[in-house]
């Protein structure tokens, strides 16, 4: 897959998880926010809504509107670019029980990481209220949540006091500057969204599903892989792995960052350069690297700091088995 395309691939996907995913509702005390959490979890994947926002990064502004339906244990998700080119998705995802990585630590659950340890959200992040706003004609609560350390962005969330759902979210670096902005203008919920026809295109979307649903404190599987990373930012577990041809892709999580490494055999990744970019707030670091006569792309891609993309890069190394796994593996 051309590099240009892992980064359209990434940033539509961290942008409608964004959208939907709703983002972590907070209090000041832990025991409080779980139970917030528990409540907005529940609210995006059972309430059926539409309405409008506005999607700002690097100066440029857009506008989208958005169904979102609720049917049977399924949501399907009808996005529609009101400006631009012309651009219409449809998305159907999988069954409102399924918790998935990123869920499971919003929830204020902890997951064990594949090389020990615990990574639960409370001991990356701080989690602030600050004042009562007004979004989309909604009250709802301001909040902060700043990382604990340089590794990964921070947020600022608007959360409906009655709904449960988020109504804005401003992703900030580490002097406290907004690099992306997301919000609501105008969102609406009705009994008569549920009787409301499904076209054949939400029928028919493709299922939006990477990962198996998990269990609470459940292991997180290695990687059936022959890369590994040496090192991964402190929290961030194995949401997502896939395989296809000669590609493989593998995607991290600590709850609210997300990234993703791309690495790919085909020939043509001999003749990529070494990139090091940006694409709105998303960043790319592409590095090369040989392994038993091959060349390899090795890419990592998400809404996370330069340094720490950098350094996740060059952490990718090849599996060294042992004399005895490699004994076991005949």
């Amino acid at each position: 897959m051309p590099v240009i395309q892992w980064f359209k691939h990434i940033k539509l996907a961290a942008l409608v998880a964004a959208i939907f995913a709703h983002g972590p509702l907070v209090a000041d005390q832990m025991e409080s926010a779980k139970d917030l959490l528990a409540r907005m979890a529940y609210a995006s994947k059972n309430l059926s809504y539409q309405g409008v926002f506005t999607y700002e990064y690097r100066g440029q502004l857009r506008s989208v509107k958005v169904q979102h339906l609720v049917r049977d244990g399924e949501t399907y998700e009808r996005v529609t670019h009101m400006d631009g080119p012309a651009r219409e998705i449809f998305r159907r995802a999988d069954n409102v029980d399924c918790i998935r990585a990123g869920d499971m630590l919003l929830r204020g659950g902890a997951l064990k990481l594949d090389r020990g340890g615990y990574s639960k959200l409370e001991d990356l992040y701080e989690f602030h209220i600050r004042d009562d706003v007004r979004i989309a004609g909604r009250r709802a609560y301001r909040v902060e949540i700043l990382p604990r350390d340089k590794l990964r962005y921070g947020y600022v969330v608007a959360i409906d006091k009655i709904s449960g759902l988020m109504l804005q979210s401003m992703l900030i670096n580490q002097s406290g500057k907004p690099l992306e902005r997301f919000q609501y203008v105008d969102i609406t919920f009705s009994e008569a969204l549920d009787s409301v026809p499904l076209p054949a295109e939400l029928v028919n979307a493709p299922e939006v599903s990477q990962s198996d649903c998990l269990i609470s404190n459940q292991q997180v599987e290695p990687l059936p892989s022959q890369w590994e990373p040496k090192w991964l930012p402190p929290g961030f577990i194995l949401s997502s792995y896939q395989m296809q041809d000669d590609e493989e892709s593998w995607m991290y999580t600590d709850g609210l960052a997300v990234f993703s490494v791309f690495i790919d055999s085909a020939e043509r990744s001999r003749n990529l350069p070494p990139v090091d970019a940006k694409l709105g707030t998303t960043v790319a670091v592409l590095t090369k690297a040989q392994f038993n006569n091959q060349h390899y792309a090795i890419c990592v891609v998400g809404e996370i700091p330069r340094a720490t993309a950098q350094q996740i890069a060059n952490a990718i190394s090849p599996v060294i088995l042992t004399p005895q796994a490699q004994q076991q593996g005949h």
